[in-house]
């Protein structure tokens, strides 16, 4: 059978003539918008998992002011769901309802469900600092011979031979992404980019590297995902489903062809029963995974309608400067079971989700904890929400949320700890604090490693450490920049830049010349060697081992021409640059 989106248009009936089957026959199957969103987009698809698509069977959908909608049907990539995708949009503020004939949707044991689109506040762009071309320039940093940028500087103050080998990957804000190794030599920048989140994911069954992006031209800003391949070469762009907003604080892959982010939207509402004003603009956290194939809505949850406002620790605005963000949705991760594990900054609190329903399953801390916190693992303003392999869950607690925000604890902490979901408690099973008592403010992360080791980035405090599991430190870094890093990320990666890539410089030094060599990305070559002479009579003048990411080559004599070969650790080329003259600089 062929794609359902190049053969198949929905066919739309008036509910009261269509012929249901019997409930004990039915398919059960998701929706979303999920049964009782308040606020969907009036752009929204309306997504049905857990069916093949072409057993959808007849649709209808009819909005309380716009009436019936016509529209197509289009398959998700792995056969398990389709997506409908209206002509024309809803109304703002209309009851959408959904018919089916051959189907029961979960959370409400009928044939039809119904959700409402929320009053949204037009986007208004406002100019920003963009970052600029060469990356804003570091406190301190480190230059090159071969490369045209001030590059932030790395310290490292801890350095055990148990720790990882695994290289580190840095996004300060207004620089660039980074990658050092663990002697803080500098592997790759891309300076100019406005980055979060930069890190190693797999991406139909490859290794690739991933990013949140922000870009602006003129007043338009601009906020989608980005995919590369070992060869820094941009695979695939994206943006969050619906017309959301794409935000910087979750993309993470949840299957070969399927990613989990957050977008957001700002709506409308009377928060005159929470002390607030009759009309708030209240940002509306989304949380969604996207069918990296077709671009389609897999699953989406709404943080408005399912968290109350007044969970929240921010202060309900009595003037309106900014869109209220009560929530701040900041990670999406899938439980063992299925169901969404999120974590909110703002309301202080973890939440389990019913992937199929939407509703809470369980809250952990915050104003409404359905959990008894265990001993050392009282947290708040926290990042990073994660279940691990071996059963266990991670967190990075901020233990402060800045100025707007009462400070809970004195430090800072990653965590990893035990969840008895049955008997709704939690047991610590290790804290990692940095010696020097960091408390941040924002951002940060706990990544559990392969063998065990665990990797904490501290946020706004610019550094990020490496622990053992009894929480001993085996590595210590610190960057200079302007701005943070919002997560960091020890990762193995093979980077394979193309050759046009490697730059050259060359300069007479009294009797003879200096040649300096980078390739910038590259994690392969173990040697440089340098061919030197006149035009079309190049001869072999040397060769050196590789020192960090560039490489001085000394030359008998002032050859006119030079070319720097690449070699790996078994001595293979791997790569050659442009001819480079004496004097000059080449890439």
């Amino acid at each position: 059978m062929s794609r359902l989106a190049t053969t198949a248009v929905a066919l739309f009936v008036s509910f009261l003539g269509l012929a249901l089957v019997p409930a004990a026959q039915a398919k059960k199957i998701a929706a979303y918008p999920s049964p009782g969103v308040k606020v969907a987009s009036p752009t929204t698809q309306i997504s049905f998992r857990g069916i093949k698509p072409g057993a959808l069977g007849r649709i209808s959908v009819r909005g309380s002011r716009s009436g019936i909608h016509r529209g197509r049907v289009e398959a998700h990539s792995d056969g398990r769901g389709a997506s409908f995708l209206p002509f024309k949009p809803f109304q703002t503020q209309e009851r959408v309802t959904v018919y089916s004939r051959s189907n029961i949707f979960y959370g409400t044991g009928r044939h039809r469900y119904s959700f409402a689109t929320g009053q949204i506040v037009p986007k208004s762009w406002r100019a920003e600092p963009q970052v600029p071309a060469r990356g804003a320039t570091p406190p301190d940093w480190t230059s090159y011979k071969t490369f045209r940028y001030k590059v932030p500087d790395i310290s490292i103050k801890t350095s055990s031979p148990a720790a990882n080998d695994g290289l580190i990957f840095l996004a300060p804000r207004t620089n660039g992404p980074m990658i050092v190794d663990r002697e803080g030599n500098l592997v790759y920048y891309d300076p100019g980019l406005r980055i979060t989140d930069f890190r190693v994911q797999r991406f139909r069954g490859k290794p690739v590297l991933t990013w949140w992006r922000r870009a602006q031209i003129g007043n338009k800003v601009a906020s989608f995902y980005t995919i590369l391949n070992r060869n820094y070469k941009v695979i695939k762009q994206f943006h969050a489903g619906n017309g959301y907003t794409s935000d910087p604080h979750e993309f993470t892959m949840a299957g070969r062809n399927t990613a989990f982010v957050n977008g957001f939207r700002t709506v409308v509402m009377d928060l005159r029963r929470f002390g607030g004003l009759k009309r708030t603009p209240v940002m509306d956290n989304v949380a969604q995974e996207i069918d990296l194939k077709t671009g389609l809505v897999m699953w989406e949850w709404h943080s408005i309608g399912n968290v109350r406002i007044n969970e929240t620790y921010m202060k309900i605005p009595r003037r309106i400067t900014r869109p209220f963000d009560y929530f701040h949705l900041n990670s999406i991760e899938r439980d063992k079971d299925g169901n969404m594990l999120l974590s909110a900054r703002h309301a202080r609190a973890l939440y389990k989700v019913n992937r199929l329903t939407g509703k809470i399953m369980w809250r952990m801390a915050g104003k409404k904890s359905d959990f008894k916190i265990g001993k050392g693992m009282y947290f708040a303003y926290q990042h990073d929400f994660r279940r691990e392999p071996d059963g266990t869950y991670s967190l990075f607690d901020n233990g402060a949320g800045g100025p707007a925000l009462p400070r809970v604890s004195k430090r800072s902490k990653g965590i990893i700890f035990r969840i008895n979901q049955k008997k709704r408690t939690t047991t610590l099973v290790q804290s990692f604090y940095h010696p020097e008592g960091i408390l941040s403010n924002s951002q940060g992360n706990t990544q559990v490693l392969p063998d065990g080791n665990v990797f904490v980035g501290w946020g706004d405090k610019k550094t990020c450490t490496e622990y053992n599991r009894r929480g001993n430190v085996l590595f210590d870094l610190w960057y200079s920049a302007q701005q943070v890093s919002y997560r960091c990320y020890s990762d193995p990666w093979v980077g394979t830049p193309p050759a046009s890539q490697i730059a050259v410089r060359s300069m007479a030094a009294g009797d003879h010349s200096r040649v300096w060599v980078s390739w910038n990305g590259d994690t392969r070559v173990a040697t440089w060697r340098v061919l030197a002479g006149n035009p079309g009579r190049l001869a072999y003048a040397g060769q050196t081992r590789r020192d960090g990411f560039e490489t001085t080559l000394p030359v008998d004599g002032h050859p006119a021409q030079f070319r720097l070969i690449g070699l790996d650790a078994s001595g293979k080329v791997i790569g050659r640059s442009k001819l480079n003259k004496l004097g000059q600089l080449t890439n």
